[in-house]
Formats: structure tokens, sequence, C-alpha cells
């Protein structure tokens, strides 16, 4: 060993080499088949340190590892098949360009093992008490599974979409790991504890998460908007537990935020003692582009109110009924309606829309409306309403007051109804 005392020293030993050493260096660490390849059956090694060795063009078939110790090794353009690597531990080593078929890793400790460019048929790592940065990159076709392990910055990359793509995890402790463009249609999450997981741009069937999967603690892991769009509906149970979303329409409001979505432009037909809610509806409206006309924001002065009324219908797709007690002994609301049911009638398209802030619209008795002659027109119109399909939005009247998550499901419920 080197005996260094100063900073000329240093440099002179950290720039110097030695071709007498590097040579049997290379030697010690690397081999070159004599013919195609290398051809190993039935090979069995017990309590080994193979430290910086590179196996090249070999085939290891029926071949079993038991407690080895693999540092610094390379695999390169070799073949496993139906091998058993039993409570070997692997550090800092690599697969590159292998095939590992039928091949099984139990009880192994991984600390840092790369998979890169690697077919993986029926590959398993079962009861791996410790599996920290292990790397599957680039690889092809792989169907690998995990069972009863604990794993640690695992880092699985995408493989190209003509191959076949199987991971799945089953009662596994996984912890800050990252899933880049992964298909989990045909694999997935049954029984695992997961925490601070990131997924990136990955698909997912229904049944790609158990509902017995779990985050320990509020560490919840997290999933990006095109994994949310590429994927199908992913179970609310799995959305709250795992990534802390509590909203099981996420998906459809992703799809609002990113897609471009024409609607239809809105009269909001209101009584003005509900205007605090009408502006807060509109102003909601208004922020995802759609077009709207609320009295004390639009209605020109100078015209008669009647005239107003009619021409801001006639412009407008559609009639946002807020129905309540107000609106609905208000002459001017059914006023609105009226032109509203004309509108339907000529154009035969769906012009009323309505939604309701309390049960005055299901409760209200034709006998009741006053004036009397007025009472055939307005239960013509309360019946219309009565036929179709009102939103309740009658627990968030008061905003201070009201549930947030589900004003803004009910809110999406709305939007969904006014697209074009």
């Amino acid at each position: 060993m080197n005996q260094i005392g100063n900073k000329k020293e240093f440099i002179e030993w950290l720039t110097s080499s030695d071709p007498e050493f590097e040579e049997k260096r290379y030697i010690a660490t690397q081999y070159r088949p004599k013919d195609e390849m290398v051809y190993l059956d039935g090979l069995e090694l017990l309590n080994l340190t193979i430290r910086d060795k590179h196996f090249e063009c070999t085939q290891f078939k029926n071949c079993k590892f038991e407690n080895c110790d693999f540092t610094n090794t390379f695999f390169a353009s070799s073949t496993l098949e139906n091998c058993h690597f039993q409570d070997c531990t692997f550090t800092w080593s690599k697969f590159l360009d292998v095939d590992l078929f039928t091949c099984q890793f139990e009880a192994c400790t991984i600390l840092g093992l790369e998979l890169s460019d690697a077919v993986l048929k029926k590959t398993l790592f079962i009861n791996c008490g410790e599996v920290l940065d292990l790397s599957i990159r680039g690889s092809r076709e792989r169907n690998v599974s995990f069972i009863n392990c604990y794993l640690q910055h695992l880092d699985i990359e995408p493989i190209s979409e003509k191959d076949s793509e199987k991971i799945e995890f089953v009662d596994c402790l996984i912890n800050e790991s990252s899933f880049d463009r992964i298909d989990f249609t045909s694999g997935g999450f049954e029984d695992c504890k997961l925490s601070l997981n990131q997924f990136s741009a990955c698909t997912f069937s229904s049944n790609s998460f158990s509902r017995k999967n779990e985050t320990p603690g509020n560490e919840y892991n997290l999933i990006d908007i095109r994994s949310l769009l590429n994927s199908e509906t992913i179970d609310a149970g799995t959305l709250e537990i795992l990534f802390g979303i509590h909203s099981p329409d996420v998906k459809e409001y992703l799809i609002g935020l990113t897609s471009k979505i024409e609607f239809q432009s809105i009269f909001i037909s209101y009584s003005f003692k509900d205007k605090d809610f009408a502006k807060r509806i509109n102003e909601e409206l208004m922020r995802r582009g759609i077009l709207t006309f609320l009295w004390e924001k639009d209605s020109p002065g100078g015209k008669p109110l009647k005239k107003i009324m009619s021409e801001g219908v006639k412009a407008k797709d559609r009639v946002l009924f807020i129905a309540s007690a107000h609106s609905l002994k208000s002459e001017a609301c059914h006023f609105e309606l009226t032109e509203g049911k004309k509108k339907q009638e000529e154009t035969w398209e769906d012009v009323l829309f309505p939604i309701h802030i309390d049960n005055y619209l299901f409760e209200l008795e034709k006998e009741s409306i006053r004036p009397k002659e007025k009472q055939g027109e307005y239960w013509k119109n309360i019946s219309e309403l009565r036929d179709l399909n009102s939103l309740s939005f009658s627990d968030f009247i008061n905003a201070s007051n009201s549930d947030k998550v589900n004003f803004e499901k009910q809110l999406m419920r709305l939007i969904k109804g006014l697209r074009k």
C-alpha cells in the first residue's frame, strides 16, 4: 500500500497506472469462451465469495447458488434457465443483456443490483428481507413477481410497447420506489404496504390494487395525472388509502382540465333572494370557461325587463334554473322558465336544466300556487322541472359551512351535464 503525505504524492498516486497490474486484474476478473458459449448444467456453488468476476456468453441451466456473496459481479450476454439463488447477497452487481427463465431469488439480500436489457420470464423474488437499490432498466419482455419482500429504492423503467409485461407484488413492504411508464394491467399489488412511492405515466386496471393494500402512517404515495388518465377508474378506497385522494371522480375532473371540451352557454335563472348562491355557481362555471348570463352582472340598462330575459334565454343554449321556495314563487323566474320551454319546443333540444337548494320543488302542490290565474302556467313549468334529474345543492347554500369536497363533486356532476 502506498503511503501519502502531501498533495503532490496524492496526485501522482491518483494518476499513475500499472499496465502489468491492469492486465493481471483483467485476466483475473474476466474470461472469453472458447467456442460460441460456455454451457454449465447442474452447477452447484455453496458458501463462495464471488468478487469482481465477470461472466460472459455463458448458459447456466439448472444451477444452484447457495449462500454466495456476489460483489461487483457482472453477468453479460448470458442465459440463466431454471436457476436458484438461495440466501445469496448481491452488492453493486449487474445482469446486462441477460435472459432469466424461471429463475428464483429466495431469501437473498440485495444492496445494489441492476437488471438491464434483460428478458425476465417467470422470475421470482421471494422472502427477500432486504432489497435496496434494485434497478430494472430497459428490459424487453418481463414477467416478474415479488412475494414477501422488503423493497426500498426499487426503480423500474419502461419496456417497448410491443413487449409483454407482468409485474406483481404480494405481501410486500415497498418504500421510496419509482415506477415509470409501467403497465400494471396484468399485474399489480396485493396485501402490500406502500409508502412514498412514485408512479409516473403508469397504466392500471381496476384489479391492479387489491383493497387490502395500505399505507403506513400518512406517508402517501404519489401518482401523476397521466397515470390516472391512462388507467381504468381506480377504486375510491385505493385512491384514498394509498394516495390521499378523497374524490372518486378525480379522473373525470382531470379529463375536464386536460381536454379541450366545449360547454353549453348558460342563462342562470334565480330569485334575487338566492343571489349569493347564484353568484357562487356563476363564478365556478366561469372559472371553467363556461359562458354565462347572470342578471346582476350581465343585464343591460335601458331595456324592458322581459325583453332582456327573453333575449337572454334565446341567446344561451340552456337555462340553469336554481329551484327554491323563492324562485318558484317568482313571476320573473316563471317567465324565464316559460321562455325556456318555448325554445325547447321550437328547437327540440334540451334547454331547461334544474338544480335545487331546498325541497320546495318536490313538495309544492298545484292548489297552493298563487295567483290562481297563473296556476296552469306555473304548474306546467314545475311539472317540466320535476321530470328532469335535478341536482341537489341543498347542503351548500352557505359557502363557509359547506363541505368543500362534496361541493366539488356535485359541481363536477353539474359541469358534466353542461358539456356539448
